[in-house]
């Protein structure tokens, strides 16, 4: 006779949350860096810039990827708490698993890890959600 004392776990759904959300944080990361680093010093001479803006074409691509990046790092950081806390608490996973397919999916507004961080913490949620705990009952003969 064994007797589990290990509460069971969504395993495998889990991990492809927790590095989905881990892409799009860091793409997201990379995407501020550029917007802080890079687009404001770039040369924009054939930029025709909207009616009535007078500030630089630099700085307005950058408030516009700068903005979009801090998006997608939110739910990128949703994304992948929701995928911590699904090992750490499995039985509250439907909230978990709902929490990591909303912000997968508001996670493609922010570049979405180069699409494959949110298109894997989708199948993450789904399978999360989808997941049935294994039964315990043992049969004797």
């Amino acid at each position: 006779m064994s007797s589990k004392t290990a509460v069971e776990y969504p395993n495998i759904p889990s991990i492809l949350a927790l590095v989905g959300g881990a892409l799009i944080v860091l793409v997201d990361i990379f995407l501020v860096t550029v917007s802080i680093v890079v687009l404001p010093h770039l040369n924009y001479t054939n930029f025709n810039s909207p009616r009535g803006y007078t500030g630089s074409p630099g700085s307005l691509a950058a408030g516009f990827v700068g903005a979009i990046a801090i998006f997608g790092l939110i739910c990128g950081i949703f994304v992948t708490m929701s995928a911590v806390l699904l090992r750490l608490k499995p039985n509250q996973r439907q909230t978990w698993g709902m929490l990591v397919l909303v912000f997968s999916i508001l996670g493609f507004f922010g570049l979405g890890g180069f699409i494959v961080g949110s298109v894997l913490g989708i199948v993450g949620g789904i399978m999360t959600l989808r997941w049935k705990q294994p039964s315990t009952a043992q049969t004797t003969p």
